[in-house]
């Protein structure tokens, strides 16, 4: 490392009053009567030119951003609705064992159906809200054991009448719902949840137009 030797004022200019340590460009360097003196250093010692960034730097830096985004954002979108897809199907699945379960455990009819106002079933495919009603045998009344709002973008699509579990734990006939996204991405868009008359559920991914 060089030595720093002691400040050496310059001498005055002419025309400059007594003390005047202003700067003057000469040549590429500051005046010498305010530039540090290294011993070796040569006529611009200490001196460091300002960093910054080039209009072409720049350039490039920006469209390897555009060209980061124009990656990320399909996937993370892809992502986002594969997990609600995943979600919703799971919550659909765990609904359905518990109605079954509650009929065998009630040894009554559990119904799970599209709702409107959420304590009765109404007709329709599109289960964007939906409810298990069972029997109390103790008090003879109608309890309603779940109740789900699906959020947007998210789409259900159901049997008009609901499934209707026996108190055997088996239905009439088998069903099938669809949990749906209108999107590209993910390609798989679609889960299938079918319910056979034994009460056992199989799923399954699907691509194509919401039902």
């Amino acid at each position: 490392m060089p030595r720093i030797l002691p400040f050496v004022p310059a001498p005055l200019e002419s025309g400059r009053g007594a003390g005047y340590v202003g700067p003057s460009m000469k040549g590429d360097c500051m005046h010498p009567s305010i530039r540090p003196i290294a011993a070796g250093g040569g006529a611009c010692a200490g001196w460091r030119p300002q960093a910054g960034f080039t209009l072409i730097e720049l350039m490039v830096t920006l469209a390897v951003i555009a060209i980061l985004a124009l990656v990320a954002v399909p996937a993370t979108q892809s992502l986002v609705n594969g997990n609600r897809l995943a979600g919703v199907t799971g919550d659909l699945t765990a609904a359905v064992q518990l109605a079954r379960s509650e009929a065998i455990r009630r040894s009554a009819r559990v119904t799970m159906c599209r709702s409107e106002d959420g304590s009765t079933c109404a007709n329709g495919t599109d289960w964007d809200r939906w409810i298990i009603i069972g029997r109390d045998n103790a008090t003879g009344r109608n309890d309603i054991i779940r109740d789900v709002t699906v959020a947007a973008p998210v789409r259900v699509v159901g049997p008009d009448d609901g499934l209707v579990f026996r108190s055997s734990g088996i239905l009439d006939e088998e069903e099938r719902l669809v949990v749906c996204i209108d999107t590209s991405n993910p390609a798989d868009n679609r889960r299938s949840i079918t319910v056979l008359i034994s009460g056992a559920i199989t799923a399954g991914r699907e691509s194509g137009d919401c039902p």
